[in-house]
């Protein structure tokens, strides 16, 4: 299942468009139809250029000659475009080929949310913890740049096998809303939102803001903890009415298993007037974090998402698996990780500093580092990492994703490419991969590295060379950012540990009375981060990552 045009508006499309699987637009090949709706036709794609799957979103033939629907397809993707999370499904292109408008987006092997909990109802409370998690963190970053989803629903949330979240279908953002009248409920194919999921403002028409899509939100999480939504109806409008008329049944009198905390956080976030609910994601956040530590000290809950994957058949551990009926009653505890050290801490915080303040301030250690690199030149490099703002995920984006990715792995697969170009290259295609959401891509990047330098043959006494350490230090502090990624509950505390432990044994030898093992590591990952800045810009956004998560 990749990112497909949601419900929205299906009812305008009763009889199926033509099937174009096998037609060739520009650089894709059309495999097979995923699915179509109010706005058009989305395909499972060949990108014929990368050899690589991608989700092509066709926009409705009876609607690609109208100014309305031109103007709504290109602000849903430079509202995609905006939200380069790896929570958020990636936009990579939109273009125009033989009359068909159309957008390329990442493709995402998976199942939506509605269709996993029709089939299996709700999965443990350690992956349910792990997939709101998740959600808010694309919906913070939407947030952070101005932009409300309007449609938060299980169906426009994707699962991976390894509970990986990816939020779809941006084309309701605020950039194109109706505004004006409320929306006619007993009319179809017109409505914005779906009435199940639908804040009360947004039934009655009125203005929206991120609030809204926190209603949407605490619904979808009632949904998954419960599995159902809190509101049913005969037609659109009975639901419509009770999101604004009544309350929502407890959650507890669905799940008494449930901890207390996590339940009113849910019916916060459901409250009927927009002040009374979270007035942002960050304060979800914050909450479920400290439900989750919790849950850590010695609650006990299901098995850790960490030791668990979704299949289709259900879910599985290499534990056998509670019974259908105790699997709401049977609990194992948390693995325990305690938190760091108050000195560790005081450690992680630099490195923070570092990779934040720029480097002004360290001019000999600077000089070192273009002593240490081969062949360093006057090149320019991607933008350095001091231009630090804390809430991006990421600062360096290529307008040309595509052809960079190219150029990148030419430099790999060149016989005779210098080491430390190859060193380079691959940290910048980490973070490029990062940045679309491709952690098993980058995971193997860094895997490859590893393999190229350890079974290189380096000459007799090389073997400690300035070079092999910068490779183990670089891909040490690339792990511990990718980690930051994991769908783990733990994620963010696992995350920092290893960021520590990376600058323990980042330490230069030889021993230096006057500093100790981390002051010295500390000392030779400035000179890392000066070397492979995209290893800086990795690095800035994982920290930045596991603050949210952590609440710091």
């Amino acid at each position: 299942m990749s990112e497909v045009a949601s419900s929205t508006g299906s009812a305008a499309s009763a009889v199926p468009p033509p099937d174009l699987t096998g037609r060739i637009l520009g650089d894709y090949r059309l495999l097979r139809r995923l699915g179509y709706g109010g706005m058009g036709q989305v395909y499972l794609a060949e990108q014929l250029s990368l050899k690589r799957e991608v989700a092509l979103k066709l926009i409705r033939s009876d609607l690609q000659d109208t100014e309305t629907a031109r103007k709504r397809f290109q602000a849903e993707a430079e509202a995609v475009a905006r939200l380069n999370h790896p929570n958020i499904v990636q936009i990579y292109q939109l273009g125009e080929s033989d009359g068909f408008r159309f957008m390329v987006l990442e493709y995402v092997e998976g199942r939506n949310l509605r269709h996993y909990l029709e089939r299996k109802g709700p999965p443990d409370l350690a992956i349910c913890l792990s997939i709101i998690r998740q959600v808010a963190l694309a919906l913070q970053r939407a947030h952070e740049v101005g932009i409300v989803h309007r449609d938060i629903k299980p169906e426009n949330i994707l699962l991976t096998r390894k509970v990986e979240v990816k939020v779809a279908d941006f084309g309701l953002s605020r950039f194109f809303a109706p505004e004006g009248p409320a929306l006619h409920l007993t009319q179809s194919g017109v409505t914005l939102g779906t009435p199940l999921y639908m804040s009360p403002e947004q039934v009655q028409g009125q203005p929206v803001d991120h609030r809204s899509d926190i209603y949407s939100f605490g619904v979808t999480c009632f949904h998954l903890l419960a599995g159902e939504p809190p509101f049913q109806g005969k037609t659109a409008f009975d639901v419509a009415l009770k999101h604004v008329q009544e309350e929502p049944p407890p959650l507890s009198a669905f799940r008494p298993d449930l901890p207390p905390d996590l339940c009113a956080m849910v019916h916060k976030m459901m409250a009927k007037r927009p002040e009374q609910r979270y007035q942002s994601v960050r304060e979800i956040l914050r909450d479920l974090n400290r439900i989750r530590e919790q849950l850590h000290s010695g609650g006990g809950v299901h098995k850790a998402a960490a030791e668990m994957h979704l299949s289709f058949s259900g879910l599985r551990s290499e534990s056998p698996s509670p019974s259908p009926s105790a699997s709401h009653q049977t609990t194992v505890p948390f693995p325990a990780h305690p938190p760091l050290h108050r000195r560790s801490m005081w450690w992680l915080a630099l490195l923070v500093g570092v990779l934040g303040a720029g480097f002004g301030a360290v001019i000999a250690l600077a000089v070192h580092a273009t002593r240490l690199r081969p062949g360093s030149s006057e090149e320019a490099a991607p933008p350095n990492v001091s231009n630090s703002t804390p809430n991006e995920d990421f600062r360096y984006l290529s307008p040309l994703v595509p052809r960079r990715e190219r150029e990148l792995l030419a430099i790999l697969n060149k016989r005779g490419s210098k080491p430390d170009d190859v060193v380079a290259a691959t940290l910048e295609l980490v973070l490029l991969y990062v940045q679309q959401g491709r952690l098993q891509e980058a995971e193997e990047r860094i895997q490859n590295l590893e393999r190229e330098f350890v079974e290189r043959p380096f000459p007799k006494g090389e073997k400690n060379s300035p070079l092999l350490r910068a490779v183990q230090s670089a891909s040490r502090l690339a792990k511990a950012a990718l980690q930051a990624y994991s769908p783990e509950v733990d994620a963010a505390q696992r995350s920092n540990e290893m960021f520590v432990k990376a600058l323990e044994q980042a330490a230069i030898p030889p021993k230096s009375p006057k500093f100790d093992r981390l002051e010295r590591g500390l000392a030779a990952v400035q000179m890392l981060l000066m070397r492979y800045p995209d290893l800086g810009e990795l690095c800035h956004a994982a920290l930045d990552r596991n603050a949210q998560a952590l609440g710091v």
